[in-house]
């Protein structure tokens, strides 16, 4: 919907499904709605809209395909698009904050949703896959186009969230030095201030 109100087209999008558990049955796992839906969300975006503007010349848009296939551990999830790729040493910098490869978005009308602009949708979609210790990564041919893949844990008991750990082993690790005393938090032993104090 968003890709025919900007480009008025776009591409087909074709979805095959592949069950290594249980051939020939529906795959099943359990997920978080919201954040699959956003990850889904950004990445057919992303698709549909390198696929429309790389395909101007065409009469005709390739298809955007998408497989999905369930193992024993991982349920996995390939968005391919043909919309000419990107080249490698932008690659990393897909995955950092504010940086977008699509100018940034003028809102006139708050009916509509800017397609993309905004340079957070894939670092906040990576983050979502790893926080239930899956991953998302990007794979492109420039010239040709991009392969974007979400690695999700099958089992919902491999989900577990990546938390910080706060153990006895681990404290040293998160405790913070104050270099010199405050009035909020006294040492048990003065410290010498000389090496803090600077001649003006």
């Amino acid at each position: 919907m968003l890709c025919d109100q900007y480009y008025l087209t776009s591409p087909e999008v074709l979805v095959n499904q592949f069950n290594g558990k249980a051939p020939r049955h529906p795959l099943q796992i359990v997920y978080v709605p919201s954040h699959l839906y956003h990850m889904l969300f950004e990445l057919f975006k992303n698709a549909m809209r390198a696929t429309v503007e790389n395909n101007k010349s065409s009469t005709t848009l390739p298809p955007i395909k998408v497989m999905v296939a369930l193992g024993n551990e991982d349920l996995t999830i390939k968005i391919s698009d043909r919309g000419s790729g990107v080249p490698l040493r932008k690659i990393d910098r897909l995955f950092s904050y504010m940086y977008s490869t699509a100018p940034k978005p003028v809102v006139q009308n708050l009916q509509t949703a800017p397609l993309a602009g905004f340079g957070y949708g894939l670092p906040i979609s990576r983050l979502y896959a790893k926080y239930f210790q899956g991953d998302l990564n990007l794979y492109s041919m420039e010239g040709h186009g991009t392969d974007a893949v979400i690695y999700l844990k099958a089992l919902s008991t491999d989900s577990v969230e990546r938390l910080p750990v706060f153990n006895k082993s681990a404290w040293k690790h998160y405790k913070s030095r104050t270099e010199a005393d405050d009035w909020c938090i006294p040492s048990s032993e003065p410290k010498n201030l000389s090496k803090f104090s600077h001649h003006i």
